[in-house]
């Protein structure tokens, strides 16, 4: 038997609350992994069991940081989650750090993972790696892999081979970085050609007049045969950026200091733009007009110190809004000044539907957050309700913000009137590790989101949700055409109800340093009946379906 990490679980219902969560679970069909739903729903009690022993994960992220550790060294670290194999379930990539070995966990569908990292020709070891990514780069149906790297250390490129095997085909990519720090890392079509193309974060890199951004490079893959190309001056990020280039001007520019690059089509007008964010308050909407990116300036955009980032529906009307985490300001017993003083924590914008944000963090409850880092929203409790969950921690050198050395990490429950309570404690899955990246997807497919967690200077956790059935939902995978095999770009619309549309993008999921896969999860609440699905892909053309089972996971092809 699992223990709950925590004694407490928490009772979240559409209405009232006066079940026992030991009333028994719905019935499993073994045959189509279809959740019956039963005719009675009981009551949902939302909690989490950490599993990670029993899982058979046992990543220890380690970098040497010695007397005087660099910033990289203690923020990178990272996991990604994807089907890298075509069997139909999620694995995991873990950074081991400098002083350990990245670990690929095969998913062997009975509860259990198994490190393949050596056999499959992945096992990275000694390197400060960072942001992992998986990605279908040369269209061949089968998900390359993307590692980056702080400190100078390399960065790798990865081949799937489609028998279970990478090649490392790095050198001959032509990715070649200038900037010290490759923190993290996602795939999406700017241009429109039809292939995903890389985009990734540089913190701390210094620009000179000539230098490139190094941030966004096109897609020139032919399959089996990996190729980029540098476009971030085409891009127009040099314009963007003009402030923080160094000149005779402007010898004291602020270097670039982007830590996620998130996409999505924050504008509805059908081309993927550029959510960058950055630390020291260069947080950046950059909107592609036309496969340039305009800097839109906004006083709404008050983060202070951009760390991660999650993008999702979080207010049912049909938009995509954007939760940026950060540090806000905390207890301090020192004799000298309060170094959080006046900080503001983070920030939750709205998009009024034309791609324009407006900070609603206060009014929500969810600015005070501690120290923030990788973030994802999901709906954990399947009631129809994108929730907010991040890591957190920092000053694990003993230095200067050491309060933050066992900072807890946060679940944002979504109330349904706007607010957000944190409920973390409550449902045991308030880790206290150095939190910077992870993943939120349903490893063990059983209808409810877990949560894998990736610590700096520590071991990688496995939170199993552990929801009662009683809420239903539909998983939905999308096979797109190739090269786009995996649709990214495409928007899906779940007609729950005349009064209800829920609605996701497909997209790889960065928060910070890590990835979740883009299998999309919808929780339904009380539903049972049939719903309908509209798919429009990428290209603009439209897919409707009835889907008159939900509990399962369907897949549609373009």
């Amino acid at each position: 038997m699992f223990k709950p990490i925590s004694a407490f679980s928490i009772c979240l219902l559409l209405a009232g609350c006066g079940g026992s969560s030991s009333e028994p679970e719905a019935p499993v069909n073994q045959d189509n992994n279809q959740v019956e739903t039963p005719s009675e729903p009981i009551e949902v009690t939302l909690s989490f069991t950490d599993v990670t022993s029993e899982l058979n994960i046992n990543v220890f992220h380690a970098n040497r940081l010695g007397s005087n550790p660099s910033m990289p060294s203690m923020f990178s670290a990272g996991v990604a989650a994807e089907d890298y194999d075509n069997d139909g379930d999620l694995d995991l990539y873990l950074i081991g750090g400098e002083s350990g070995q990245n670990k690929l966990y095969q998913n062997q569908e009975d509860g259990t993972f198994v490190d393949v990292a050596s056999e499959a020709g992945v096992a990275v070891s000694d390197i400060k790696g960072s942001g992992p990514a998986f990605a279908d780069i040369d269209g061949d149906g089968h998900l390359d892999l993307f590692i980056g790297a702080v400190d100078y250390d390399d960065v790798f490129v990865f081949h799937n081979n489609g028998d279970g095997t990478f090649t490392d085909v790095t050198e001959e990519t032509g990715i070649s970085f200038t900037a010290g720090n490759t923190v993290s890392a996602t795939f999406g079509d700017v241009d429109a050609d039809g292939d995903v193309d890389l985009f990734v974060s540089h913190w701390g890199h210094e620009l000179y007049e000539g230098d490139s951004l190094e941030i966004v490079w096109r897609n020139d893959s032919t399959i089996g045969d990996i190729k980029f190309v540098d476009i971030s001056n085409d891009m127009g990020l040099t314009e963007t950026y003009s402030e923080q280039i160094r000149s005779e001007n402007s010898p004291n520019a602020e270097p670039d200091s982007s830590f996620v690059p998130s996409l999505s089509d924050i504008d509805s007008d059908g081309d993927i733009d550029l959510l960058l964010v950055s630390d020291y308050g260069l947080t950046k909407v950059l909107r592609n007009d036309n496969g340039v990116f305009t800097h839109i300036e906004s006083a709404s955009l008050i983060d202070e110190f951009g760390m991660g980032s999650a993008v999702g529906d979080i207010d049912n009307d049909g938009d995509m809004d954007w939760y940026v985490t950060s540090i806000a300001e905390k207890e301090y017993d020192g004799e000298d000044k309060n170094p959080t003083e006046g900080y503001r924590g983070n920030t939750l914008y709205l998009n009024d539907g034309n791609g324009m944000f407006n900070n609603v963090s206060a009014s929500r409850g969810v600015a005070d957050g501690g120290w923030g880092w990788g973030a994802c929203m999901a709906d954990f409790n399947n009631d129809s309700l994108l929730d907010i969950y991040h890591v957190n921690g920092w000053g694990q050198n003993g230095q200067l913000f050491a309060m933050f050395q066992d900072d807890e990490s946060r679940l944002f429950i979504n109330n349904g009137d706007g607010t957000f309570s944190d409920i973390a404690a409550d449902t045991g899955v308030n880790d206290a590790g150095q939190g910077r990246g992870l993943s939120c997807n349903d490893f063990d497919a059983d209808g409810d989101i877990d949560i894998v967690i990736s610590n700096n200077q520590g071991l990688a956790k496995f939170y199993r949700n552990d929801l009662t059935q009683g809420h239903s939902f539909l998983k939905i995978d999308l096979v797109g055409t190739a090269p786009n095999t995996e649709a990214l770009g495409a928007i899906v619309e779940v007609d729950v109800s005349n009064e209800l549309t829920l609605t996701q993008e497909v997209r790889l999921n960065n928060n910070f340093v890590s990835q979740s896969a883009n299998e999309l999860h919808f929780g339904l609440g009380k539903h049972t009946a049939g719903i309908n699905v509209t798919v429009t892909w990428p290209n603009g053309e439209t897919t409707v379906r009835e889907v008159a089972a939900i509990n399962q996971k369907i897949t549609i092809s373009q």
